[in-house]
């Protein structure tokens, strides 16, 4: 059943959280900051009634059944930046509207040849061999991808998620059954006509690893068997060299040293990993790592950019009108375009050094050539870092922007780039893939979780909590501890009541893997998790400094303790801390 909610936030200074101030009789403010405050805030909201009375345009969250990561999830990544310009409900609205938006432009589904068939409707490139193509197996992984993640906000998610993967397996491969074919056509005898293309299969599968997470695989699909059948079946077996590169697609050779950085899709890899538990996917990863160092030590070593195709050992880039696809696959493409956004993801949600330096080196080279102004960004630019492009378009800007995340002085970059992406309407290609960094700029393209942990018990549920302070009756700290997502915690959310704390005693010294931090709209911007075996002497495992809240997965490699401990030092707003859960897990 589909569930409406209309809500409207008009907080003000209380003694207690402002949520349970519907308790209160009165209200007493001591502070001469806060009664400042609070009679420029009783007048701004008069001000805004009496202006605009029945005009004003309230935030709606669409609900639908069935789903456990209901869009928005607007996940906080250690270490990652987001727009500090703007709150998270607009990042929210903008992804929404998008999604509303590129929906109604590019997912079709009209097939007469597939009735229940959809599809993403956009540009190919190679021949069509006498159909008229429609799509592809590149946008087909750019839109369950995008569906999976707003589910939720699309009540009909689910059904055009089946539907595309019914699209992808009828149109398989010619020659492996496993991948998809690259083109869709409205004709069935396109259906198992085509060759695969790497990139498309990496993008439905993963989508459906992030599909077992959103639905569970007890369905009409299993989910999780069709995305193991892919991973080891047909991208392993067709797509992952001998000499551990990924391919152009199935009709290419095993032994071959070609290969399209677009497919380099990293954390995609260690998702295949966790569920396969398979090492070819961790060294083809590391592999791929080390192709990058070595062509940017030679070929960009300023500019940190890569070509549109790579070739050889050591590699280098593919000469002009390789393989007939464009006239610039020696340079930074519309292929390579999209390789920022798939290094800086690795970064985000694994945590690998590694990509962050190399995000880092794209994003401070791009800052200085456009003069720290996203539009100033080309559609091509050779090795070196000269221009060939004469316009700014998304697949270009948004990757760029998105690396910007991986480093706090990059605030004023990632902010103007949101700005721009947020309006930027354009083709199927700059509008998906615009799409699919505003969801990961933006915290709502989470993190999938592996097989082993989804069957991990929370070590934290049910167990005694104490916390320094807490907000009135119904915001106990036990209430963080309780499985349940729609009671808190809160603080005491008095001016000047910092630090606060929460902490759970998990009865026995337990070996730690992870904590999962689920925060209200009052989050912290600065806090430590700290561990103690004993409960009196704390040591500090993990320290942020920019939280924006939102849910927080955070690793802890493997600590022991008996006690685990939030401890927050600066609020990112003015009322106190609260979290729905703080999650404890074992080790994967």
């Amino acid at each position: 059943m589909l569930q409406t909610r209309t809500r409207v936030k008009m907080r003000t200074k209380f003694n207690v959280h402002p949520r349970s101030a519907a308790t209160a009789t009165s209200t007493t403010v001591s502070n001469p900051k806060q009664s400042k405050r609070y009679k420029m805030f009783v007048s701004l909201v008069i001000a805004v009634l009496l202006a605009g009375a029945g005009s004003i345009a309230l935030p709606q969250n669409s609900y639908a059944s069935g789903e456990k990561k209901s869009f928005p999830q607007q996940v906080s990544y250690p270490g990652i930046i987001k727009p500090t310009h703007i709150t998270q409900n607009a990042m929210n609205q903008s992804v929404a509207q998008y999604y509303d938006y590129w929906k109604g432009k590019y997912l079709k589904h009209d097939l007469s040849s597939l009735p229940g068939g959809y599809y993403v409707k956009g540009d190919i490139t190679g021949s069509q061999d006498g159909f008229t193509a429609l799509g592809s197996s590149e946008g087909q992984g750019y839109g369950m991808i995008i569906t999976v993640l707003m589910a939720g906000h699309d009540p009909d998610a689910q059904t055009i998620y089946n539907g595309l993967f019914k699209t992808a397996r009828a149109y398989k491969s010619a020659i492996n059954p496993n991948l998809m074919g690259r083109v869709v056509a409205d004709d069935k005898k396109a259906q198992g006509h085509f060759e695969s293309v790497t990139e498309g299969d990496l993008d439905i599968a993963y989508s459906l690893i992030l599909a077992h997470n959103q639905w569970g695989s007890a369905g009409s699909i299993n989910y999780l068997q069709e995305a193991k059948q892919m991973i080891s079946n047909g991208i392993k077996a067709s797509n992952v060299t001998t000499n551990n590169r990924l391919n152009l697609g199935d009709s290419d050779t095993k032994n071959g040293l070609n290969t399209r950085p677009s497919s380099w899709m990293l954390s995609h890899l260690r998702a295949f990993y966790e569920v396969t538990e398979d090492p070819i996917w961790i060294q083809l990863l590391d592999n791929l790592y080390a192709i990058y160092s070595d062509f940017s030590n030679t070929y960009s070593p300023t500019t940190g950019l890569i070509s549109d195709f790579v070739i050889n050992n050591p590699p280098k880039p593919a000469p002009d009108g390789y393989l007939d696809k464009s006239k610039k696959t020696s340079i930074y493409y519309y292929n390579a375009s999209r390789v920022p956004l798939r290094f800086v993801m690795d970064y985000a949600m694994y945590g690998d050094p590694r990509s962050k330096a190399i995000s880092d080196k794209l994003t401070s080279w791009i800052k200085g050539k456009t003069n720290n102004t996203p539009s100033n960004i080309k559609n091509s630019y050779t090795l070196n870092g000269t221009e060939e492009g004469d316009h700014a378009t998304a697949v270009f800007v948004s990757p760029f922007i998105s690396a910007g995340t991986a480093d706090s002085s990059n605030q004023a970059w990632v902010n103007a780039g949101w700005d721009w992406m947020k309006n930027k309407r354009e083709d199927y290609l700059s509008d998906s893939y615009n799409l699919l960094n505003m969801l990961y700029i933006s915290g709502n393209w989470w993190k999938p979780t592996s097989v082993e942990q989804t069957s991990l018990s929370n070590l934290a549920v049910n167990a005694p909590a104490v916390a320094s302070s807490f907000g009135g009756i119904n915001f106990e700290a036990e209430r963080a501890f309780d499985g349940n997502l729609q009671s808190r915690w809160a603080s005491n959310s008095s001016e000047g009541s910092e630090p606060q704390w929460i902490y759970v005693d998990l009865g026995t010294v337990k070996k730690i893997g992870s904590v999962r931090l689920h925060w209200e709209d009052a989050y912290a911007v600065k806090f430590k998790i700290q561990v103690s075996n004993d409960g009196s002497v704390w040591n500090d495992v993990y320290t942020e400094s920019n939280g924006s809240g939102g849910v927080q997965d955070i690793p802890l490699n493997n600590v022991q303790a008996k006690y685990v401990k939030m401890y927050g030092t600066e609020m990112g707003t003015l009322y106190g801390y609260s979290l729905y859960e703080f999650e404890v897990y074992p080790p994967n």
